[in-house]
């Protein structure tokens, strides 16, 4: 178990260099330090909650009411074979596993400041364990997407096994904004505000809410160009057609994927040394 601070400063944790069992037991402490981040985190989240965990269904049900009566009902958005509210709720499934992830990331060094006093350990811990954290969320909102897809009796595709594959570059995609967001906050508190801002704006250059299918060629690039846009295309295609409609920018997106996550690592590292200073 990891101590408290002692008067001598805060307590480490063992590094590679200091301990005989070296980077392995270095690696199953700071596994088990996010493992009861996340947790932390999930239960702070639902604590003073009258409905707790029961949001997580609500929240992506209401939010599949609404955006089904603006899109379906008002704009007349098409969604092909699939019908529209299960077209939506999954699309919204993927988009906010990402979008909440990277909002809770934001705060995540900020909001540990007590921690970071009592205990020496890789700050880049804690947007991690802030993303993983969301997984919890991930998978309620996958019960009521996988209840609205038997309700209207729409087929998956066997090809869904692979489904984990995109779902982890996804996460890997999330991790590298996260790095990146959670560290300029630390010297930029407007970041907050700016992500939320910016992923407002991001969610209509994704097909999460129409098609992109029976636009011109140059908007469905401009949709699928960007990582999200193309993952989440990709996901429903591997759930409901068995092929994917667009392989060549999901080639792209991976490439994008590994890229952003490099750089929010390195971004991370750079700012970290400043992180003590600030606060």
């Amino acid at each position: 178990m990891l101590a408290p601070a002692t008067a001598l400063g805060p307590r480490m944790v063992p590094s590679p260099r200091s301990h005989p069992l070296g980077r392995w037991r270095s690696l199953l402490i700071w596994f088990e330090l996010m493992r009861n981040l996340a947790v932390r985190d999930v239960e702070t989240r639902y604590k003073h909650s009258l409905l707790g965990l029961y949001w997580t269904i609500i929240n992506p049900l209401l939010l599949a009411l609404i955006y089904t009566f603006v899109f379906k009902v008002v704009f007349k958005a098409a969604s092909g074979p699939i019908p529209y509210v299960v077209f939506l709720i999954t699309g919204l499934t993927f988009w906010n596993f990402f979008a909440n992830g990277v909002m809770s990331a934001t705060n995540s060094i900020t909001g540990s400041a007590g921690l970071l006093a009592k205990l020496y350990f890789p700050r880049i811990v804690l947007p991690t364990a802030s993303v993983l954290a969301r997984l919890i969320d991930f998978g309620f909102a996958l019960v009521v997407t996988g209840a609205f897809v038997f309700g209207y009796h729409v087929r998956l595709h066997w090809s869904g096994l692979f489904l984990p594959v995109l779902v982890l570059a996804q996460m890997v995609f999330t991790l590298g904004i996260a790095y990146i967001v959670a560290a300029v906050n630390v010297v930029l508190r407007d970041t907050s505000q700016i992500t939320g801002l910016l992923l407002m704006l991001w969610v209509y250059f994704c097909p999460v809410m129409f098609s992109a299918a029976g636009h011109s060629n140059a908007l469905q690039t401009a949709l699928l160009i960007n990582p999200m846009g193309a993952l989440i295309q990709s996901e429903r295609d591997l759930l409901f057609t068995g092929y994917l409609t667009h392989p060549t920018l999901l080639w792209v997106a991976i490439v994008w994927v590994v890229f952003v996550f490099v750089a929010g690592v390195t971004i991370f590292k750079r700012l970290e040394p400043l992180f003590a200073e600030v606060m």
